[in-house]
């Protein structure tokens, strides 16, 4: 991955074309309480956390190379449940070299180790609590520019994902998408991609293949607005053990025995995002609908609705709000699992300084499920952030 970002890099390094260099150095200083650090319907408990983040992005820019990357760390100290204590981990990069005039070649890559719950609600809408995963994905790609206006790309995805703990499962994920992008007019454009996945589990002999065909369009107007959309189907194949009882012995005792069950599924696939800016504010939505492998062994349906909007009171005062809604049910032989999960999040951020800021938050979610058990509970978060960034520029 790193020697992929490099050569992506240098070689946009062309002798006589200007280029720039930004490195951001920052931190976020955190106060917060919790009401349910373990996002659990019985073992509740409530926490003040103190966190520092400290993070340093930098972008690289030329006229036929694009480069992004960020390092983070995020340190948590729990007042009351030490034993949580963590410092989480992040490593981004994302990089853009346009070999030819025809040819790009691109990378999107992560690595990241964190304790947190919201990132696993995201991908697969389900809940694991506070405990330490690690992911890592890398996305090597390519896309081909055959006229003006028809251009087509080949990408590759690879996803791990390890938790740490015996009740959960890892799994492994490769997709292969190819796709094609059609500049109809000067604002919109059509698109179609056909995805294949395969996901497989480290614990069991657990398989998921996918298939799936998608199509839809990205529609731009001016600097204001722009809306991309694709829908289509997932063409799914999973094959799980599942325990059945069995007499087959020469004692004749009942026993428990692992046996291999192949089900099919067709599913929808559907994704919507939005980006609207006026003056003094912005709102950008999301909306997904589709599947995942999940950390419980099986497959993931799963609906994720997010709108942010942002709106300068003043120069220096700005209000932000985050309503949002998660649904996950689980295909496998024998599950019987919905959950819901939803909250909203309003904030106001105030700028002390031209690199300094400080925010206040608060964060309601409310989380049910339903299926071979029951239950539903709430949580509130509460936090206060302390914000502080240099930015360096340099030119060759």
């Amino acid at each position: 991955m790193c020697l992929w970002a490099v050569y992506l890099v240098l070689g946009g390094s062309t002798p006589g074309r200007g280029a720039d260099w930004v490195v951001l150095p920052s931190i976020e200083l955190k106060s917060e309480y919790l009401s349910n650090i373990n996002n659990s319907p019985t073992l509740k408990q409530s926490d003040y956390i103190l966190s520092a983040r400290p993070d340093v992005s930098f972008s690289y820019n030329s006229e036929i190379t694009k480069f992004e990357g960020k390092l983070a760390l995020l340190g948590l100290a729990y007042m009351q449940n030490s034993n949580l204590d963590k410092i989480n981990q992040y490593y981004y990069i994302n990089a853009d070299h346009k070999a030819t005039p025809r040819l790009s070649l691109n990378l999107l890559s992560s690595y990241i180790t964190d304790s947190t719950n919201y990132a696993e609600l995201q991908a697969s809408g389900t809940s694991i609590g506070r405990l330490l995963r690690t992911a890592i994905t890398v996305n090597p790609g390519m896309s081909y520019l055959f006229t003006e206006r028809l251009s087509t790309s080949v990408g590759y995805g690879f996803n791990m994902v390890d938790y740490q703990s015996q009740a959960l499962y890892n799994f492994k994920n490769q997709t292969f998408t190819q796709g094609f992008d059609y500049l109809l007019n000067e604002k919109t454009t059509l698109l179609s991609r056909l995805t294949g996945s395969y996901s497989k589990y480290d614990e069991t002999s657990n398989t998921i293949v996918a298939l799936g065909p998608q199509i839809g369009f990205r529609y731009r107007y001016e600097e204001k607005w722009d809306i991309s959309l694709l829908g289509g189907a997932n063409f799914s194949r999973t094959k799980a053990d599942v325990g059945v009882l069995s007499a087959d012995n020469p004692l004749g005792f009942l026993q428990v025995a692992q046996q291999s069950q192949m089900s099919k599924n067709v599913s929808p696939f559907f994704t919507v995002g939005t980006n609207y800016r006026w003056e003094t504010g912005s709102l950008n939505f999301n909306y997904v609908r589709n599947q995942s492998a999940n950390a419980y062994g099986n497959q993931s349906q799963y609906n994720n609705f997010s709108l942010s909007v942002n709106q300068f009171i003043t120069s220096r005062l700005t209000f932000n709000i985050n309503p949002y809604f998660y649904t996950s049910t689980i295909d496998n032989p024998g599950s019987d699992y919905n959950s819901n999960y939803y909250g909203i999040r309003p904030g106001l951020s105030y700028k002390l300084t031209e690199n300094t800021s400080l925010g206040a938050n608060y964060g309601f979610s409310y989380r049910t499920v339903t299926g071979t058990t029951n239950y539903a509970y709430p949580i509130n978060d509460v936090w206060l952030t302390l914000n502080y960034k240099y930015p360096l520029h340099y030119q060759h």
